[in-house]
């Protein structure tokens, strides 16, 4: 009978060890688990930052391109109506005069 005492004994001690190195290993893998996570999260966070510096970077460089075609195009514009004013300044002048002059 003290056998089966002993024997019992020395199971439930088994069984004690074996239940904390289940909870160590638990403890651990969700130790890996949120250590996982964190280094998910900071990965996307990094990829994140690194697509957006992308897309503000090439709209940065379409903005640029847009100005100076409106710059160049605004320019063009300013030199034909330049033009126009130095071909017919004397005509615009007449037609002003003529318009004052009516009323």
């Amino acid at each position: 009978m003290e056998d089966i005492i002993t024997k019992l004994a020395e199971i439930e001690a088994a069984a004690s060890r074996i239940m904390e190195s289940v909870s160590e290993q638990k403890l651990q893998l969700a130790r890996e688990h949120e250590a996982a996570v964190e280094e998910f999260d900071r990965k996307v966070d990094a990829d994140t930052r690194e697509e957006v510096k992308k897309i503000r970077d090439q709209l940065e460089i379409r903005m640029k391109q847009e100005l100076e075609s409106q710059k160049a195009d605004t320019e063009k514009k300013l030199e034909h109506m330049e033009s126009y004013y130095q071909e017919h300044h004397s005509e615009l002048a007449k037609n002003i005069y003529d318009r004052i002059i009516r009323k």
